[in-house]
This record gives C-alpha cells, sequence and structure tokens, in this order.
C-alpha cells in the first residue's frame, strides 16, 4: 500500500509491509524506513533518565502487539549468521535513507559489526543512529569505527543524567545538548524525511517535545 502523501523524489516507490525487517510508518520519520528492536534489552546504555521516560513504553511498541513482535523478530534476525544478507535484501527496496533504532539501541559488539558490514555493501544508503550505548566503554571504539563510514551517522545521545558525550562525536540531546551550538528540532513539528539536517550530519541537535 502507497503511503499517502506527496513523496520526495528521495522517497518514491517506498511502501507499506515491502520489508522483511524494515518498517514505515513511524510520523516523525515521515517517509524513511527504519530498522527497530524491543526496548530495554538491547539499551546497554541506558541512563537514569530513560528508564524513567523512554516513550517506547507509552508508543506503538505498547499499543500494537504486532509492533512489540516484529522488533523482537528483529531481535532474532540481528543474532543470526545471515543478518547482514536479510538486511541487504530489504536494502534493495530503499531509495536512500535509513534510521536505526526508534526503539532499542547498539547491543554488542558483534550487532555493531554487522551494521558495519551492511552499510559497506550499501554505499548508496545513508544511515542514521542515536545511540547511548557510547555510555559503554567496550561498545564506544565499535561506534566510533562505524561512524568513519561516509554514509553512517552516529549521533551520541543524552539528556540530563548522562552527562556530556565523547569530543569526537555528534550530539543529539533531550532538550538542551552539552556541546554548542546544537540546532533545535521540535518533534512534533519537524518530519525528517522533509529536513534530513541529521542524515546530512550538519551537526548537533536538541529534541524539543
Amino acid at each position: 500500500m502507497p503511503l499517502r502523501g506527496l513523496a520526495p523524489p528521495d522517497f518514491l516507490g517506498v511502501e507499506m509491509g515491502m520489508f522483511r525487517l524494515l518498517s514505515i510508518g513511524n510520523s516523525h520519520l515521515g517517509l524513511i524506513p527504519h530498522f527497530s528492536l524491543p526496548r530495554g534489552v538491547t539499551c546497554p546504555g541506558m541512563s537514569e533518565w530513560c528508564r524513567q521516560n523512554c516513550y517506547c513504553r507509552r508508543g506503538r511498541q505498547v499499543a500494537f502487539q504486532r509492533v512489540k513482535d516484529h522488533y523482537w523478530r528483529n531481535y532474532e534476525a540481528s543474532q543470526s549468521d545471515d543478518f547482514v544478507e536479510l538486511m541487504c535484501e530489504d536494502l534493495k527496496k530503499v531509495p536512500k535513507f535509513v534510521r536505526l533504532h526508534t526503539s532499542g539501541d547498539f547491543y554488542s559488539a558483534e550487532y555493531i559489526r554487522s551494521w558495519y558490514e551492511v552499510a559497506k555493501k550499501n554505499r548508496r544508503i545513508t544511515f542514521l543512529a542515536y545511540t547511548k550505548s557510547w555510555r559503554v566503554p567496550k561498545l564506544a571504539d565499535e561506534l566510533r569505527e562505524l561512524a568513519k563510514l561516509k554514509n553512517f551517522v552516529v549521533y551520541a545521545s543524552t539528556d540530563e543524567t548522562t552527562g556530556p558525550p565523547p569530543e569526537d562525536m555528534l550530539e543529539a540531546g533531550v532538550k538542551k545538548t552539552y556541546k554548542k551550538p546544537a540546532k533545535a528540532c521540535v518533534k512534533r513539528k519537524a518530519i525528517c524525511s522533509s529536513c534530513l539536517y541529521c542524515f546530512r550530519g550538519k551537526g548537533n541537535v536538541a529534541f524539543v517535545f
């Protein structure tokens, strides 16, 4: 089923139900496909703010059992030996952009390396991830390697309880950022597929709810 509304050239051909692992339908992302995982169990860098305010506790993952089930299937697939191959099949249908983890996060070094391989095999696609896994020392260096790829943008996600992010990472903060300057993104008004500021890695961003 085609998505409603006029599609910019970078998103022509994207339709609901066309993917095995990816999803479409997030009101903030617009037409950008995303790959998501179950919350909590895949969030090793979870902050105290996350524990109290995680929007996945009251979003589609809670309202729709099929969404929760899909994310768990993604989690199982991400641990399989053929994850890279499965994702590459989905990406054949993606015009240009993919967002990682509207729910969940980078949960292991092996998982990060899988995305490194996916991105290398699909250089025409730009990947974007906001992550708190930078707070886990054994994962931080893996994320830095991922961010070295020209088609993978990694933002260190922060809030009032995380402390400042590493100096060599872009920052995406809740309400404010530790780093200055930062672009304000009003999430109730902004549509990622119409903006693409973060996908282009232009600078730090503060999400205002």
